[in-house]
């Protein structure tokens, strides 16, 4: 991937993305670019706003016309814009304090 490759990835990132807590758009100097190891890029964000740090990682090969996700573009749309509320967290915490590591049991399988 080449830097103007790389710049239309974050540019790309700058403009789909918003904060998963309330829902910001970020700015610019808000994208941190981390590190990157055989087509796995590592961004970082923190929301200006709420100050909620949000690490992405995005897989690309150069020879790649698009970036490879296990979101598919209908999953993209379909996630809410509206920030996370306050008993989602709690119902979230809820259930992870009763997790007692067996994922197979937990998922019923």
């Amino acid at each position: 991937m080449d830097g103007n490759q790389f710049f239309e990835l974050i540019k790309n990132i700058y403009t789909a993305l918003k904060c998963p807590s309330c829902g910001e758009v970020y700015e610019i100097d808000e994208i941190q670019f981390v590190g990157q190891f055989d087509g796995l890029f590592l961004i970082q964000m923190t929301c200006s706003k709420c100050k909620l740090p949000v690490s992405v990682n995005i897989y690309a090969k150069d020879r790649a016309k698009e970036i490879v996700s296990d979101l598919s573009i209908a999953d993209l749309r379909n996630i809410s814009r509206e920030p996370i509320s306050t008993n989602e967290v709690i119902d979230f915490h809820s259930s992870l304090k009763m997790f007692n590591g067996d994922l197979k049991k937990s998922l019923g399988k």
